[in-house]
Formats: C-alpha cells, sequence, structure tokens
C-alpha cells in the first residue's frame, strides 16, 4: 500500500510539472499517472495502485481530496465575490448553466439512456473552469475588458449553481430524516432547506462572531479540514453529496478575516497529498475495455457539451446588451471544464446513477476526453473568435 501510494504521488507530481511547462493543463498530467499505474498498464509489469488490496483505502483518500477540492473552491469564491455577481453575471450564468443542462439531458435521450442517467449527464455539463481560458486572455492582454471579466464572473456562478444542480437533482433521499407516511421526494427537499437553513444560520454565527484575530496557522488549518469534513458528513446524512457540504463549509470559512491565511495551507497542504490523488485514481479507474462502444457516446457527448456552453452563454450574454461577437468570444471562453465536472462524474458513479457499470465507465471516460479536447480547443478558437475591435 506505500509502494503504491508513494508511486503514485511521485509520478503525478513529476507529470504535473512536465505538463504545466509545455503549457497543457497539469491535471491531464495527474489523470495520466493514474491510467500509468492503473490495472490496464501498470498491472503489465505488476504494479496496480486499484488491486484488491488497496482499492479501498485509495478511493477512500481520493473522496477526501475531492472533498478538500471542493472546499478549496468555496474558500476562494467566498461570499463576499458572489454579492459582487451583479446582473449581467447572474442573468448570463443562469441562461449557461440552465441550456448546459438541458443540452446534457438531451445527449442523454439521445443516447437511449433513463431520467435520471440523462439529469446525471446535464449536471456533468454544467461547471465550467475557466483557467485555460484566464491564461489565454492573458496571453492576449485581454483579461480586464468587458469579455474577460464577464468570462471570470460567469464562471464564478456557474461552480455555485452547479453545486446546486446537483443537490436538488441527485438527492439520494437516504436522509437521516425519517417521516413516516411522509413521500420520498418530500423528504429530499425538507433536507435541502435544511442544510441550506444551517448554511445561512452558519454565515449568521461566523458575521456575529466579530474574529479579529485568526488562531496559529497550525490550529487553523486542523479547523478548516475539520469544517470541510464535517460539513460534508452533514451534507451526506441529509442524503445530499457530501461535496455540497464540504463546498459551502469553504463559502462559511471564506467569512473570516483574511482568508487568504487559511486558503493557502489549506491548498498547500492538498495539493500535496489528497487532491493528486483523487486525479491519479480518475485514472486508475479508466476502463479500457469501455472504449469500445465509446464512439456514439463521444459523437454526442462532447459536441452537445460545446456547443451548450456557447449557446447558454451567447444568449445570456446578448439579453446583458453584449453584441454577437462579444457574446460569442464569452461562449467559448466558457467551454473548457476541468476539475468540477470529474468531481460531479465520480460522485454520480460512486452514487450508482449510472445503472449500467458499463455505461458508468463510459461516461467517465467520456468526461476526461472532454476535459482533454476542450482544453485542447478552446485557446486557438478564442483567439479565431475574439473581437478585433474588443
Amino acid at each position: 500500500m506505500l509502494l503504491e501510494i508513494g508511486l503514485a504521488l511521485l509520478l503525478a507530481r513529476l507529470l504535473h510539472f512536465s505538463f504545466e511547462r509545455v503549457k497543457q493543463p497539469p491535471v491531464i498530467g495527474e489523470i495520466l499517472a493514474g491510467v500509468l499505474l492503473g490495472p490496464y498498464v501498470g498491472g503489465m509489469v505488476g504494479i496496480n495502485i486499484l488491486s484488491k488490496d488497496t482499492a479501498t483505502t485509495f478511493e477512500g483518500l481520493a473522496k477526501i481530496g475531492i472533498i478538500l477540492l471542493l472546499f478549496i473552491s468555496g474558500l476562494e469564491i467566498g461570499v463576499e465575490e458572489l454579492q459582487t455577481v451583479g446582473r449581467k453575471g447572474l442573468i448570463t450564468s443562469l441562461f449557461d448553466v440552465t441550456i448546459a443542462f438541458l443540452f446534457g439531458y438531451l445527449a442523454g435521450k439521445i443516447l437511449g439512456l433513463g431520467f435520471m442517467e440523462s439529469i446525471a449527464i446535464g449536471n456533468i455539463l454544467v461547471a465550467t473552469s475557466v483557467g485555460i481560458t484566464v491564461r489565454t486572455l492573458i496571453d492576449m492582454d485581454k483579461l480586464h475588458t468587458k469579455i474577460g471579466e464577464l468570462i471570470l464572473t460567469v464562471a464564478v456562478m456557474d461552480d455555485v449553481l452547479g453545486i446546486i444542480f446537483l443537490s436538488v437533482t441527485l438527492g439520494t433521499g437516504e436522509s437521516v430524516l425519517c417521516i413516516p407516511g411522509i413521500n420520498k421526494t418530500i423528504i429530499i427537499l425538507i433536507s435541502i432547506l435544511l442544510f441550506f437553513l444551517i448554511f445561512f444560520a452558519s454565515l449568521l454565527v461566523m458575521d456575529r462572531l466579530k474574529i479579529y484575530h485568526l488562531p496559529p496557522p497550525r490550529l487553523l488549518l486542523t479547523i478548516a479540514v475539520s469544517m470541510a469534513l464535517i460539513y460534508g458528513a452533514l451534507a451526506k446524512d441529509l442524503g445530499l453529496a457530501a461535496i455540497t457540504g464540504s463546498f459551502f463549509a469553504g463559502l462559511v470559512m471564506s467569512r473570516l478575516p483574511h482568508k487568504e491565511r487559511i486558503l493557502e495551507p489549506v491548498r498547500s497542504f492538498s495539493d500535496l497529498f489528497f487532491i493528486p490523488l483523487f486525479f491519479v485514481w480518475v485514472g486508475a479507474s479508466f476502463d479500457f475495455g469501455a472504449l469500445g462502444g465509446l464512439g456514439s457516446l463521444v459523437a454526442v457527448f462532447i459536441p452537445m457539451a460545446l456547443i451548450g456552453k456557447v449557446v447558454g452563454c451567447s444568449i445570456g450574454s446578448m439579453l446583458c446588451g453584449y453584441t454577437g461577437k462579444d457574446a460569442l468570444a464569452v461562449g467559448v471562453g466558457m467551454m473548457p471544464r476541468m476539475e468540477i465536472a470529474l468531481v460531479v462524474v465520480t460522485t454520480e458513479v460512486s452514487m450508482h446513477v449510472f445503472k449500467d457499470a458499463m455505461i458508468a465507465n463510459q461516461i467517465l471516460a467520456a468526461t476526461v476526453l472532454l476535459v482533454i479536447v476542450s482544453s485542447l480547443i478552446t485557446p486557438p478558437l478564442l483567439k479565431i473568435v475574439y473581437p478585433k475591435e474588443s
């Protein structure tokens, strides 16, 4: 077990920095490390981090990585940033996530999937990762323009709305709330309402505490990680996904003064161990046996994922007064998918939303391919469609 974790961390970091050097998403390098150490490639030379002796432990570490990743996302976004989103960002984001979700749902139905499986496809396609877009805009010296700033604003709302979509659509109903004679759907809605009441109460408590001096760094790190895990457990007990709880725990902790003093140690701690193991686990879970029937799925899934974002953002931004060319640039800039899409798909697979194991493996593989394709095509497309006069 120790050997497998050591090899996974070492190879993940080496490939992380290698991909970073050639200006490609480091996450892809970490996923590749998992592929190389998984049963299909590593198994040929006697290395398999998902063997029956190590799989359960490795999956547990990876799930902690998911929780910390979403906690960091919530902490980075912060409640203050949500309050400054503005009308244009909110309207564009609402059209963006709704249309992206509907395109995902439609893709599922075209592929012959059931209702909940199609809903799950929609959830995967909601969130955006604009790291690639931001770097491209910086290279073009266009980040601090009306297009660049709208992309950043919409991306913030996308993550929040994506987590809310996941909570509402995939509440398991396996809540600690047991009310005889009450419909399962009603219990899910009560659980969601109770969770958000706890969240808003936590925000009020955090504001009333008037904390001016933070505790020592080590204690602060312990409190932050504990909050992520406790909120994750609370959400899970209420029938929601654990990542929902950890994300909103990050939003609560963002109310503390000098949040960067919390963010940096938590990110360093997580990036050193747990988060790389999550992406390695994703790569190791990549089922090459599922590639045989992947052609038709990819032919529908990836185009619908890319077009849905362009259509949704373009409509939303045009309604806010942007020209057609500007709106198209916003839509293209919102195409990339990365960490959140992988977190959502692995969460859905672990919740057994996809009844057929082969379908689940194919959806996971298609999502990994979406991450790669969207990361590669966005920069050149953005440079082509970006209006010269902007």
